[in-house]
């Protein structure tokens, strides 16, 4: 159970780390110069009093001129889903699961595994699902 805990925070912490310039990137929902839909990335210190941003893209989403590419909602649905799991998200849900491993490893030692159960079932059933494994 702490084994897939800390498999999948480890590679949650990887592929934010290969996705991300800085450790502080955030990223957003955003269009570019023709109003196509993308995912951009900023830096929260750079966000202006005014909220403005100022942004790169790492992928667009929606080609508003040729619907049938990519429907728009979809694509919506898609960036805001990425957007919300950027990677200082990502390092954060590693930090929960490797919680949850080590409260995994105590309750073990206790010899309460099923005590815990309710605290460890949904991380090693995130852990599952994001690691693409069988119960």
């Amino acid at each position: 159970m702490a084994g897939v805990l800390r498999e999948a925070a480890a590679l949650l912490r990887r592929r934010a780390a290969e996705a991300a310039g800085s450790a502080d990137e955030r990223w957003m929902v955003d269009q570019d110069e023709s109003g196509g839909l993308v995912l951009a990335v900023f830096m929260p210190e750079e966000v202006a009093p005014d909220c403005t941003v100022s942004s790169g893209i790492l992928a667009s989403f929606a080609y508003p001129d040729s619907p049938e590419r990519a429907t728009h909602a979809g694509a919506l649905g898609s960036a805001a889903h990425m957007a919300a799991l950027d990677p200082p998200a990502a390092v954060a849900l590693a930090a929960w699961l490797e919680t949850m491993a080590d409260f995994a490893d105590r309750a073990e030692e206790l010899g309460d595994l099923r005590g815990a159960a309710p605290l460890l079932e949904p991380a090693v059933r995130f852990a599952r699902v994001y690691l693409r494994t069988a119960e």
